[in-house]
C-alpha cells in the first residue's frame, strides 16, 4: 500500500492526465473548463502536500481546501474546496480507526457540498457520485473493513453513480438551462469524483494486499 503522500501524488497526476476528458464532458452543458479547474486543484493540493505528512490530518485537509478555493475559484473548485474543509472537520471528530476515519471524511465532504451547493442527489451533480461513495464507505467501514476495502467500494459506487447521471436531468447550475443537451452524457462533476476515488483506490492497492504477512 502506498502512504498518504503517494495517494495524493497519484490522484493529482490522474486529474492532470484526465483534464481533456473533463473539459469535453463539461463542454456538453457547461463552460468546458473543468479539466483546467482540476489541474489547478491538483497543483494547489501538491503545493500543500507536505502538510499531509504531519499528524493533524484535519488541518491538512482544511488547509488544502483553502488553497484550492484560492487557486481554483470556479463553481467546481469552490465545491471541492468546501468538500476538503468539510472532510477536515469530520476527521477532527472521527474515531482513530483509519477505515472509519476515511468513511467520515467522505461523509463530511458530501455534507459540505450539499450545504454549499444547495443541491441534492438525482439532480445530475457530483453528489450523484460522492453520495453513493460515502454510503458504501460507511457500510464497509462499520463492518470492520480495511482502508483498501473502503476505497474499493467507494470508487465502484462513485463510478456507478457517475454513469447513472447520463440518464438524469440537470436541475442545478448552467446545465439546467438546456437540460436536453446533456442527456446521454455523464455529468462532468460526477466523473471528477469518480476519477479521484478510483485513483486513490488504485494507489492504495487491492484489499487483499493489506492481509499479506
Amino acid at each position: 500500500m502506498n502512504g498518504l503522500a503517494g495517494v495524493i501524488d497519484a490522484v493529482c497526476a490522474e486529474l492532470v492526465a484526465r483534464a481533456d476528458e473533463l473539459n469535453r464532458l463539461d463542454a456538453v452543458a457547461g463552460d468546458g473548463d473543468l479539466g483546467v479547474t482540476a489541474t489547478n486543484m491538483a497543483s494547489a493540493v501538491l503545493e500543500h502536500r507536505d502538510a499531509f505528512a504531519e499528524d493533524d490530518l484535519a488541518e491538512a485537509l482544511s488547509g488544502a481546501g483553502r488553497l484550492v478555493a484560492e487557486r481554483a475559484p470556479s463553481t467546481a473548485g469552490t465545491l471541492i474546496a468546501s468538500a476538503l474543509i468539510g472532510a477536515g472537520r469530520a476527521v477532527a471528530q472521527a474515531p482513530a480507526d483509519p477505515a472509519l476515519r476515511l468513511a467520515e471524511l467522505l461523509t463530511g465532504a458530501c455534507s459540505a457540498i450539499v450545504k454549499r451547493g444547495k443541491a441534492e442527489r438525482g439532480a445530475r451533480t457530483m453528489l450523484d457520485a460522492l453520495g453513493p461513495a460515502s454510503d458504501a464507505a460507511t457500510s464497509v467501514a462499520a463492518r470492520g473493513g480495511s482502508v483498501a476495502e473502503v476505497l474499493e467500494v467507494a470508487a465502484q459506487a462513485a463510478n456507478e453513480g457517475a454513469e447513472a447521471t447520463a440518464q438524469m436531468a440537470a436541475r442545478f447550475g448552467r446545465a439546467s438551462w438546456l437540460p436536453e443537451r446533456a442527456v446521454g452524457q455523464i455529468d462532468a462533476g460526477a466523473r471528477l469524483i469518480a476519477i479521484i476515488l478510483d485513483a486513490a483506490a488504485r494507489a492504495v492497492g487491492p484489499p487483499h494486499a493489506e492481509r499479506q504477512p
